[in-house]
């Protein structure tokens, strides 16, 4: 699975838009540690992890913007992997979704992102702007 594979590996991923399955390349970007799944023992420290959690994020390529037919506009991270049992899913984002905005701080890549969200607190209210089915809208997570 895209967990277990190293940042900047290209990795082939399919997506289904408008009832068609695309495949797409992306390159992988790093998480950071605290945004991994989370572990299921006890000694887990709250502070290290983060609404992220369960999700993988890669950069719009031209393959990607094909495939999910995004405007030359839309930028952003897109979701490539995302855990069901996680917040952010709980929210409605899912794979092929661009996450555009975090608390109204722009998202060019998934190097901002990742620079977003290890700044962010448990407990932290979060609005992001999302680019989903061909339309911006906003989800709002909060931190578990």
């Amino acid at each position: 699975m895209i967990g277990s594979m190293a940042p900047g590996t290209k990795a082939r991923i399919e997506a289904n838009r408008g009832g068609q399955a695309r495949t797409f390349e992306v390159q992988l970007a790093e998480m950071p540690a605290g945004a991994a799944e989370e572990s299921l023992e006890e000694t887990a420290q709250p502070e290290k992890t983060t609404v992220f959690s369960g999700v993988a994020v890669a950069n719009i390529t031209d393959d990607i913007r094909t495939a999910l037919d995004l405007p030359r506009d839309v930028q952003g991270a897109v979701i490539a992997d995302i855990d069901a049992d996680s917040t952010a899913a709980k929210a409605g984002l899912r794979e092929g979704d661009v996450v555009q905005e975090v608390n109204k701080q722009p998202v060019k890549s998934a190097k901002d992102l990742v620079a977003i969200s290890k700044k962010l607190k448990p407990n932290d209210k979060i609005l992001m702007r999302v680019y989903s089915q061909g339309r911006s809208g906003y989800v709002a997570l909060e931190a578990k």
